[in-house]
């Protein structure tokens, strides 16, 4: 009996992230204020995006004014998290006065789902779409007047996060650079060796020359063959050495493939960077490559 990861194999995506986002930004998009709260100075937003056709887009805005903000990061959480999780850059946010823009990744949050029990085809378009939906929030927060029009717009994601951060910084132009946690490149090689209970359980039993052979089927959303084209906005590249999640040296062969300008701090520790360092790195970072 075939596994329902391998269903891919058979069935490959026909359409990739960069058609979907041009198929999608067409259509009309509507967007509303769920709730507010005010935090430590800061206003808590949640929206909810509406796409004609298919599920709404939940995110959270945190910012200081209520005037468009010329600094902002677009935050991309890692696996198993959510938007709320921006809250982990709120010491970037105040010392340096940046606004922070978040979404449910694709069966997270509001929008759990069966992630580690869905057929491969619809995990890939989970992962695909997460990009596009991200794309779209840009769209909307240009068009509603969250983030000022020519503003610095800075993606910083971790694991899940920084692995689709590398691709969709690579394809979108607006953004002025990235800062990526614990990432890496070559897919198939995280996938065959992380030690995350939910990924090992996905790729239990599975032959290793199938999953070999599923290479091509995660091209389009592997960082490899997209974090190059971030060059020359500047990059940023944070990873633990001794990561069981995403292997060290996937982050390694990430960052020997991109571009300058870019920046890697290697920590002393597991897939969970040690908080205060990596943010003071993070923000040593934006002061020295993005001086705003």
């Amino acid at each position: 009996m075939i596994k329902p990861f391998l269903r891919v194999i058979c069935h490959p995506i026909t359409m990739n992230h960069e058609e979907q986002y041009e198929e999608e930004r067409r259509k009309p998009h509507r967007s509303s204020i769920i709730r507010e709260e005010a935090r430590c100075q800061f206003s808590f937003k949640w929206f909810r995006i509406d796409v004609n056709g298919r599920e709404p887009i939940p995110g959270l805005l945190v910012h200081k004014s209520v005037d468009p903000h010329n600094k902002s990061l677009l935050f991309l959480h890692g696996f198993g998290g959510s938007k709320e999780d921006v809250v982990n850059f709120m010491e970037v946010a105040e010392s340096l006065g940046f606004s922070m823009l978040a979404i449910d990744a694709r069966g997270h949050g509001d929008r759990k789902s069966a992630f580690a029990g869905a057929p491969a085809q619809e995990l890939l378009g989970f992962l695909g779409g997460s990009i596009v939906d991200n794309r779209i929030a840009i769209d909307i927060a240009s068009q509603d007047g969250w983030v000022a029009e020519g503003g610095e717009l800075i993606l910083v994601g971790t694991s899940m996060g920084g692995i689709l951060g590398g691709v969709l910084a690579g394809v979108d132009r607006r953004l002025s650079g990235a800062a990526l946690y614990v990432a890496g490149g070559d897919l198939v090689s995280i996938l065959k060796r992380s030690k995350h209970p939910i990924v090992s359980q996905v790729v239990s039993g599975i032959p290793g020359y199938m999953i070999s052979s599923f290479r091509g089927q995660v091209a389009d959303i592997d960082p490899i063959n997209f974090i190059d084209r971030i060059s020359p906005r500047p990059l940023l590249l944070q990873l633990g050495k001794n990561d069981e999640y995403v292997p060290f040296d996937c982050g390694i062969k990430l960052f020997n493939r991109a571009k300058e300008p870019k920046d890697l701090v290697v920590h002393d520790s597991g897939h969970d960077l040690p908080k205060e360092k990596a943010m003071s790195e993070t923000i040593n970072w934006i002061r020295k490559r993005l001086p705003i």
